[in-house]
Formats: C-alpha cells, structure tokens, sequence
C-alpha cells in the first residue's frame, strides 16, 4: 500500500499528469503485489466512468462554454459595475457578484477565475488596486463556482457516494452565498482601510441597459437552480435545458457565436469532459486497490480509537483533504476517500448531503492552499501576477473560507435547511 501511494506521489512531482500517476501506480501495484490479472485495471477504469449520474457531466460543461463564447462575462461585469455604484472598493464587489453569477452557469472554479480574472484583474490595477489584492480577491471569489449550482463537484462525489444529485445542488446554494456575502464584508472593510477607490456613480439609464443586456444570462441561474428547486427537473435535464437555452441566446439573441463556430465549442468540451473522465476512470482504479487492501472495518476502528466524538472525525477529515489538495485535483480526492470515508459516515449518522457539501468547500480551499493550490496558478497566468503577490494578500480570504467551512461543518442545519423545505420535490 505504501508502494501505491509514494509511486503515485512521486509520478505527480516528477511532473505526470495527476490521470497517468493513479492509472500507472495502480498497474505497476498489481503487477508486482497481487496475482490480479492485468486486465482487471481496464475493468476498472471502464466501470469508473460507467455511472449515469455522469450523464449529467458534459452538458454542464456545454452550457458554461457557450455561454462564455456568447461573451457573457464582459455583460455580467458591466451590470455588476452599475448595480454596485459608488462604494469604496466598488470593484471587489463586481468581481465576487461575477463569480457568484458565474457560478450558477459554469460550476467550475478554474473556468470562473480563468474568465473573470482576465477581465477584472486588469480593470482594478488600472484603477489604482494593489496587483496582489486583485488577484487574491479573483482567486478567493472563484472557489464560489463549485458550491453554487450546477457543480461538477457535486455530480463527482453523487456518482461515488450514491447521494442525491438535486439536494447536493440545493444544499450547496446557502454555503455559496454565504461564500459570496462574507468575501463582500471583509472586502469592504480591506478597502476602507487601504482607502481604495471607490466605483462609478450609480446610473440607473446605464443600470437598466446593463440589466437588459444581462437579462438573458441571467436567466440561466433561474432555470438551473428554480427547475431543480421546483421540482420540475432532474440535474440531468437541468443540463440539456442549460444547454439549449446557451445555444438560442449565443446563436439568435447575442448573435456571439455562429454555427461555424460550434464544432470548436463542442471539440473544447470534448476535451474537457475527456479529460476529467480519464481522471474520475483511474483514480476509480486507484481506490478500489486501496479499499481492497484495506479492510474498512479496520479503518473505521481506527479512526474510533483515535476518537469517538464526530465532530474530531470531521475536523481530521478536513485536514486530510486541505494536505491532499495541495498535491492532487478535487475530483481525484473525492473518489479516492469517499469509499473509505462511507462506513465511518454511517457509523456516526452522518449525513451524506451534508458530508458532499463539507469535501466540496474543503477542496475549493485546498485550490488556495500552498504551494501548488491551482487556483493561485491560473490567477497568476490571467492577471500576469507572480503566485508570491497572491500569496501576500491572501491569507484573510483564506481565514474567512476557512471559517464558512467549519461553520457548515458544525451547524449542518445551514447546508441542509433548502433541503429539508425542498425535500419532497427533489430527486
């Protein structure tokens, strides 16, 4: 087992990609440790991506790249921009209510900082902020997009866990906002404090020409989230609604994009989906080997002997995943542990909604951790900043995510109050 684990370590710092490190580590395992055939590891990686629930993966990943092509970040910084007015540190505010908008499109952190980033960061050095305070804001406000619905994420752990994909979407709304709300108050008062500028006077002329160039992809979070919520829709066809509804604005109201344009878009989120399929597929691999060698009794009478208070298995959960984070990608972490974690979950009455939203907020904050969070590197590259003047402004974000996490970790009532309201209409 310890051959596994440092053979895929040392495959990721040599530079493999994080796919390629689980599927080799796990095939040199069985080779050299086991008398498994060899052609279990293809079994195993076909069954890790054969999950309906994964259905709902490549539409998600459709909609977010059409509606980013059909140019919505530039529309939806504009009406944050007069929605917002005349308030110091005006801009903070217009690159987290992005994010937050964003996030019920895309439900993606790296697409959302990728995109918002390379406009904001720009408009706020040119301001007059300080280049490492633009960053870490875009940074710290880009974890939003996963714990906000739709998020990949969430479809990740539902298809390991056999959790309910609609109340993961639900549950996550409140975490998201809360995100949103307490990034606002500690910019605001990181503004006051460093005196930083304040945005443009209110207009409500340009207030409502903003508004009505945004209406349409603002419309997308309401079909999303109110199809969900009603209802009316399972998350699957909340993405195949996501999408149809991308085409017809970017094609017929936008005009954005053209029909020439469409195969590119589609090879993009071929790409996209393939590549994290290929990661879900071996790291399936991967976490069989350790569930099989590993019996899950053993594990759950270990972490009992260490403590029986489910509030200390939580809080050890979570440091396992922020060390994790800094070395591996969200989705990989998720299917890895959440084999091993179920047995314990059930052992102390754990709620499976609850526990997806907890990994979920704990790898957004692993994308911030040191020193290879991916979160710092793709706002390095979009902002033209160095990680080092992320990394100096930082941290107070970093405490505020931090205490949102263990704020829904020990009061589980705030994930799981939609869910209860909303219970009977989701899937």
């Amino acid at each position: 087992m310890i051959f596994l684990i440092l053979t895929m370590i040392f495959l990721i710092l040599i530079g493999v990609r994080i796919a390629y490190a689980l599927g080799i580590s796990t095939l040199l395992y069985i080779i050299l440790y086991t008398d498994i055939s060899i052609m279990a590891v293809g079994q195993l990686v076909t069954l890790g991506s054969d999950s309906l629930i994964m259905v709902a993966l490549p539409f998600f990943l459709l909609a977010g790249e059409l509606m980013n092509a059909g140019g919505i970040t530039n529309r939806l910084v504009r009406f944050a921009m007069a929605l917002i007015g005349k308030i110091s540190g005006g801009l903070s505010f217009v690159v987290i209510l992005t994010n937050m908008i964003m996030a019920a499109i895309s439900g993606a952190a790296i697409a959302s900082g990728a995109a918002v980033g390379s406009v904001m960061i720009p408009s706020m050095e040119r301001a007059g902020y300080e280049k490492g305070y633009a960053g870490a804001v875009n940074a710290a406000a880009a974890t939003i997009g996963p714990v906000i619905p739709p998020s990949i994420g969430f479809i990740i752990f539902a298809s390991v866990s056999n959790a309910s994909i609609g109340k993961l979407f639900v549950a996550g709304t409140i975490p998201g906002i809360l995100l949103g709300l307490s990034m606002v108050i500690l910019s605001f008062i990181l503004s006051k404090k460093r005196d930083y500028p304040k945005g443009p006077k209110r207009n409500r002329i340009e207030l409502f020409q903003s508004f009505k160039s945004a209406s349409w992809s603002l419309m997308m979070p309401v079909i999303i989230i109110g199809g969900i919520m009603g209802g009316i829709v399972t998350a699957t066809e909340a993405g195949v609604l996501a999408v149809m509804y991308g085409l017809f604005i970017s094609l017929f109201v936008y005009r954005s994009i053209s029909l020439s344009e469409l195969p590119s878009i589609l090879a993009r989120t071929a790409r996209q989906t393939a590549r994290i399929m290929l990661i879900i597929a071996c790291a399936a691999a991967f976490g069989w080997i350790i569930s099989r060698e590993i019996d899950p009794q053993f594990f759950v009478d270990g972490f009992l002997l260490f403590s029986e208070q489910k509030g200390v298995f939580l809080l050890v959960v979570i440091v396992i995943i922020l060390l994790l984070g800094m070395v591996m990608e969200g989705g990989s972490i998720m299917i890895i542990l959440t084999p091993l974690l179920l047995p314990i979950l059930q052992k102390f009455n754990i709620d499976l909604v609850h526990f997806g939203v907890i990994f979920q907020l704990a790898i957004m904050v692993g994308l911030l951790t040191p020193p290879i969070g991916i979160l710092l590197f793709v706002i390095s590259g979009a902002g033209n900043i160095t990680v080092n003047d992320i990394l100096k402004e930082i941290w107070p974000f970093y405490i505020v995510l931090l205490l949102v996490l263990f704020l829904c970790v020990y009061v589980p009532e705030i994930p799981l109050y939609l869910v209860n309201i909303l219970e009977s209409r989701l899937e």
